[in-house]
């Protein structure tokens, strides 16, 4: 993916010290279903997850990624549990040659260091063993927690933006020296 090369691997199951990060399939669904059916976790998307039909049909774009092979959607895993999911893929909202990372928690899970921690790994992974030139991060412009991950990760805040249907902060990951996630 460096210099427009392509990197031929599939998406890696990626590991933390407590946490796994396993290429999202059909198995993860039930779980990813019950996670969003906590309306908390719709409370800075546009659309509202809880109600099941929403969760359905994201679950199914998620399921149906047909972008760069090495990048895609992860379910997070703490021992044998789902935690939350996330994504390392080609934009919606800006230019999709801009890799873009996200995060979800399952609300019952939150305050714990598990955004940090999985995207720590997706942004070592993104940045050193596929090269990305940058990470981009679009968070709601009021989901401070989202805000503060990504400070802790060392995004850098470039502006804001209607995405997503609301307005986000735009922020971007560099290759070089990261600081460790705060605990």
């Amino acid at each position: 993916m460096m210099s427009g090369e392509p990197i031929d691997i599939r998406q890696p199951e990626l590991s933390t010290a407590r946490l796994t990060l396993e290429p999202l399939t059909e198995a993860h669904s039930d779980e990813a279903l019950a996670m969003f059916a906590d309306p908390d976790l719709s409370r800075y998307m546009s659309i509202d997850f809880s109600v099941p039909e929403n969760a359905s049909a994201m679950l199914e774009r998620r399921l149906a990624y047909s972008g760069p092979p090495a990048l895609g959607h992860w379910a997070i895993r703490e021992s044998n549990d789902f935690v939350g999911m996330a994504h390392l893929r080609p934009s919606f909202e800006l230019p999709p040659a801009l890799i873009e990372i996200g995060w979800y928690v399952d609300t019952s899970q939150t305050g714990r260091g598990i955004a940090t921690e999985a995207g720590a790994a997706l942004l070592e992974y993104g940045l050193s063993t596929l090269g990305l030139p940058a990470i981009w991060a679009l968070i709601d412009a009021h989901n401070h927690a989202s805000t503060k991950v990504a400070e802790r990760l060392g995004f850098i805040r470039v502006g804001s933006g209607h995405h997503y249907g609301a307005l986000h902060e735009i922020s971007v990951a560099l290759p070089g020296p990261r600081h460790a996630p705060a605990e």
